[in-house]
């Protein structure tokens, strides 16, 4: 479990808690509420019997102030932990995850590299590109083996898995290549043309998660 999964889980459990309290505030309350009714029927001439029983209506009022103030304090720490756990999973549904982060971040290196690589055999240094191109390949392939963190929302899971689907495939088919693949024209623009098509999946992540690629391209 992550931090924000710990605080999600901590402030559910604190706002379940003082609803608790409340409930049984509100019991007290009920339960104060009748015993003065009983002291209210009392009629008695016997000024002793009237003392006690006003002492006893004064300190039945304090004890019922106090259930109200303190059910009202337990609502606010209740709303207040309540309202932090689902703020959590919100922000999470809406949010990268370290991993994901790290995945896109990674991804997004290295297929500006391959797109490098490409050019770079086509304009005469092929033996050298090519070894790149397979090392590279190697890591969009493995791809295959990333999932969108479950804590996204449903839309953004479909974004992120769709963007990792396509880089293992760019991946696969790169390195399943023959030797001085990049020497056939046709097939090196089908290669580019495939690169376009994973960067507009790239793209749909960016905007959904509303990623700063100015910064990415900075630290490149």
């Amino acid at each position: 479990m992550t931090l924000l999964d710990w605080i999600a889980v901590i402030s559910l459990a604190v706002a379940i808690l003082f609803l608790l309290f409340v409930l049984l505030l509100f019991v007290g309350i009920f339960k104060t509420g009748k015993e003065q009714k009983k002291l209210f029927s009392i009629r008695t001439k016997n000024k002793r019997k009237r003392k006690m029983i006003a002492r006893k209506k004064r300190g039945l009022q304090k004890k019922k102030k106090k259930c109200i103030w303190g059910s009202v304090l337990c609502f606010i720490m209740m709303f207040l932990g309540a309202g932090t756990s689902m703020y959590v999973v919100y922000y999470q549904s809406t949010n990268l995850s370290e991993s994901d982060k790290k995945s896109i971040v990674s991804g997004y290196y290295n297929l500006r590299d391959i797109e490098e690589q490409l050019n770079l055999a086509e304009s005469g240094d092929g033996q050298r590109a090519e070894q790149n191109l397979k090392n590279l390949s190697l890591r969009l392939a493995a791809f295959a083996l990333n999932k969108a963190d479950y804590r996204i929302s449903g839309d953004g899971q479909v974004c992120i898995n769709r963007y990792y689907s396509s880089m293992k495939e760019l991946g696969i088919n790169l390195s399943s290549q023959e030797k001085e693949f990049y020497k056939d024209s046709t097939l090196t623009e089908s290669f580019k043309n495939d690169i376009e098509k994973v960067k507009k999946n790239e793209k749909a992540v960016i905007d959904q998660f509303k990623i700063n690629e100015r910064s990415l391209a900075a630290k490149k």
